[in-house]
């Protein structure tokens, strides 16, 4: 996976309008004018090897798409998805249709066109190749080109919540991570688009499900000291069954409890190896990551590290004399 950042605050204010024109334009296949005095643009850009994520920060910003640069013959497709703030696109010479956050605008990159916003704009991009959205659209004219609403609600927020993971991953993809990546963006993307019949059965086989596994992790996750989370809480907030929730674990070789059990261990493992807990109750530290057996919680600790509780806090205990 190729990664490229450019942020202009990491010119002086004087070589920022020349950094933008000369480095960042030219990334884009743009020609670009950011009217704001303080010309701030933050850019991070992620090329797999058939599609490209752009995340862009931007104020008072003006994008131009002319002939000539579409004479470099990429006929991708854009798919802008507004995160804060209001784009104005008008695409192959039409008139200016607006699109704001929770909408979407396909837009066909061998066609000119110009972009525009007011004041600070968050935007994602997803270049997609024209090929593989031309044989999966159901209705080609109702969003080549046009703003719109996505087809699949829940694909698009699975979506977002992929792009964030992504974002936050910035460069630390393997090759392996990032192939599976680009695979779920792609399919993510044509369901939010609709595509036929065939193409939704195996996209969802794919982008769906582990964009939701992804999900249901991060959720997890984020509520992992509760004693009382359980397969049931998660299915219930996800809408789905325990028994379907559990099924998407098992294609990725866990089950839930192995899963939640595991991250309450590397918490509680990281806090006994951080000299700053080392007054910490192992019993105290145990019972707030959501165990309630003592006992139970020594012997997987063991398993998962080769070592108890006890044997780490007294290494940690050791360096630090």
């Amino acid at each position: 996976m190729g990664y490229f950042r450019f942020n202009s605050q990491d010119y002086s204010e004087s070589e920022r309008r020349t950094a933008l024109a000369e480095t960042y334009a030219p990334l884009c296949g743009l020609d670009v004018d950011v009217g704001d005095e303080q010309l701030d643009v933050n850019v991070v850009v992620r090329a797999f090897p058939r599609t490209v994520v752009a995340d862009s920060f931007l104020v008072d910003h003006t994008a131009w798409r002319t002939h000539t640069h579409i004479a470099d013959g990429d006929d991708s497709m854009l798919l802008v998805i507004p995160r804060q703030g209001v784009s104005g696109i008008a695409s192959g010479g039409g008139s200016e249709q607006f699109c704001t956050p929770g909408e979407l605008y396909l837009l066909p990159l061998e066609d000119p066109y110009v972009s525009r916003n007011e004041g600070a704009h968050f935007v994602t991009s997803i270049g997609l190749p024209k090929q593989f959205l031309e044989s999966r659209l159901a209705a080609p004219d109702r969003v080549i080109g046009k703003s719109f609403r996505p087809r699949d609600a829940s694909a698009f927020e699975l979506l977002l919540g992929y792009l964030k993971n992504l974002y936050h991953a910035r460069d630390d993809l393997s090759d392996s991570a990032a192939k599976l990546a680009e695979i779920q963006i792609m399919d993510l993307a044509a369901l939010v688009l609709g595509v036929d019949s065939d193409s939704e059965v195996a996209a969802g086989n794919r982008g769906v499900r582990y964009a939701r596994y992804q999900a249901m992790r991060n959720y997890i996750n984020l509520r992992m000291f509760d004693p009382e989370l359980s397969a049931d809480i998660v299915a219930r907030h996800f809408n789905i069954s325990p028994q379907y929730l559990r099924k998407i674990f098992g294609e990725f070789n866990f089950t839930f409890t192995d899963y939640l059990n595991a991250i309450r261990l590397d918490w509680v493992y990281q806090q006994l190896v951080n000299p700053a807990k080392v007054r910490d109750y192992i019993s105290t530290l145990a019972y707030h990551a959501g165990f309630s057996n003592l006992a139970w919680f020594n012997r997987a600790f063991k398993r998962r590290f080769g070592l108890s509780p006890s044997d780490v806090r007294e290494k940690v205990t050791e360096q630090i004399r």
